[in-house]
């Protein structure tokens, strides 16, 4: 009875952090024309962005992960088929490659289109191209 509940303890808290939310903070170093800024990426997604002049706000976008299988195969197969073997069956997600898009509103209605891509266990990165087409360099730690 005693592992009955171990296994249960422990299989909530695998569960319970699985659902802990990915937050990011914006480097204003790096991210020319934004003065703060948060990036969530799990159950609730959510891009904040604040120039001195505007607030920009984005929800609901789709997360994906990619990975290339097919380069995968070809570096791994034949060299290393055990860890092959994890890739292909989704236990290695080190090899993934994740990437939002994200159209950022304002108040007034102007928009930022924004794309961040990052690879697990990194921070996303990317750009926001305004109406004019200028383009905004963004990084989250």
């Amino acid at each position: 009875m005693k592992a009955m509940h171990l296994f249960a303890l422990i299989a909530s808290g695998t569960l319970l952090s699985a659902c802990a939310t990915h937050s990011h903070t914006l480097v204003t170093q790096e991210s020319p024309g934004f003065l703060r800024g948060e990036f969530a990426h799990a159950d609730e997604r959510r891009l904040v962005l604040e120039s001195a002049t505007q607030r920009y706000e984005a929800s609901g976008f789709e997360v994906r992960r990619d990975s290339n299988l097919a380069e995968l195969q070809r570096r791994f197969r034949g060299s290393d088929p055990k860890h092959w073997e994890r890739i292909f069956a989704g236990h290695d997600k080190e090899h993934e490659t994740l990437s939002a898009e994200a159209v950022a509103v304002a108040s007034d209605g102007s928009r930022l289109i924004c794309r961040l891509v990052w690879t697990v266990g990194a921070t996303p990165a990317g750009q926001c191209r305004d109406a004019g087409g200028r383009e905004l360099p963004i990084r989250f730690e």
